[in-house]
């Protein structure tokens, strides 16, 4: 391995996340190259010491100050003709629904004869069945009486 590419995954050489055929590949370059060896020692020192700071928390005044610098832009939805995209796709998929449903009725419901109805009238009988529901029409005038 050259020292270019060697270059390329020391950082993730010294934070032991490469598989691990590219690191002893790294490790048999290290072996003979000081250069490299050197550059790793120092990124190894500063990985180190930025493990061993302290986490910095500025205060709230200075968080305040460069919230206030940093402009926040709202994101735009998408529109179309001012009106919100999502909007204008549930609209034409509801069409959709629509004419396909209507187009499937066309040739789905296609009856060549008419509908006929049947009216008869029998005569109440004196016993009604037991097994047998009788419907009866009262005038509205009688109703209070029932």
């Amino acid at each position: 391995m050259k020292c270019q590419e060697t270059k390329k995954h020391l950082f993730d050489y010294v934070l032991e996340e490469i598989p691990p055929e590219l690191q002893i590949q790294v490790n048999e370059h290290l072996a003979i190259c000081a250069e490299c060896r050197a550059e790793s020692a120092r990124i190894g020192e500063t990985v180190t010491a930025f493990k061993n700071s302290v986490a910095f928390k500025p205060s709230p005044e200075i968080f305040s100050r460069v919230r206030g610098q940093v402009p926040l832009r709202k994101p735009r939805s998408a529109r179309f003709f001012g009106v919100p995209r999502s909007l204008v796709y549930a609209f034409g998929a509801f069409l959709v629904g629509v004419v396909m449903t209507r187009s499937i009725d066309t040739f789905v419901a296609v009856d060549d004869q008419p509908v006929q109805i049947e009216v008869r009238e029998e005569k109440l009988r004196e016993v009604p069945y037991s097994d047998t529901v009788e419907f009866y029409a009262v005038p509205a005038r009688n109703l209070a009486r029932i």
